[in-house]
């Protein structure tokens, strides 16, 4: 192997165990946080985990993705709302709450919204967020059971 291949290699090696490292794991205990909803009221991650699972996505409104998977992630908060499942959206640009609330009755999506722009950042940064969307399914305990970015099969979890 000459020094270029040698050098190609490790910058492979080195990247692919950044992001191994970057995201929470399945086990990890859901770093705490309470933000304000679109709604009105602050809301705590205890306050979810109390009522069962909770799915967080973490996304922001220019994401070709998060828009993509819109339908699907409001056909889940219609089927599983009722069996424990909260689907809860966090901003983590902390784009203004303007325009948050623009995309989400332009674009109808019927789940929990959290929008609090500098404390959503601080949240992302706590769940190691370093794209849109990040899913996080966490369990009524707190555990972190999933975290990427496609969407889990809830029938996993939730039945």
């Amino acid at each position: 192997m000459n020094r270029v291949q040698s050098i190609v290699l490790l910058i492979g090696l080195l990247s692919a165990s950044l992001l191994t490292q970057a995201g929470l794991k399945p086990g990890h205990t859901a770093p705490p946080f309470t933000l304000k909803s679109l709604d009105g009221p602050n809301i705590s991650l205890a306050e979810l985990t109390a009522k069962g699972h909770v799915m967080l996505i973490f996304w922001e409104t220019e994401c070709v993705y998060c828009f993509m998977h819109i339908k699907e992630f409001n056909a889940l908060h219609e089927q599983y709302k009722d069996k424990g499942l909260t689907i809860t959206a966090i901003n983590f640009l902390g784009e203004h709450e303007a325009a948050v609330r623009e995309y989400v009755s332009n674009h109808q999506l019927k789940y929990l919204m959290l929008s609090e722009r500098v404390k959503n950042i601080d949240v992302a940064n706590k769940y190691k967020v370093i794209g849109s969307p990040t899913i996080v399914v966490v369990s009524p305990q707190r555990k972190i059971l999933f975290y990427g970015h496609k969407i889990p099969d809830i029938g996993n979890w939730i039945k």
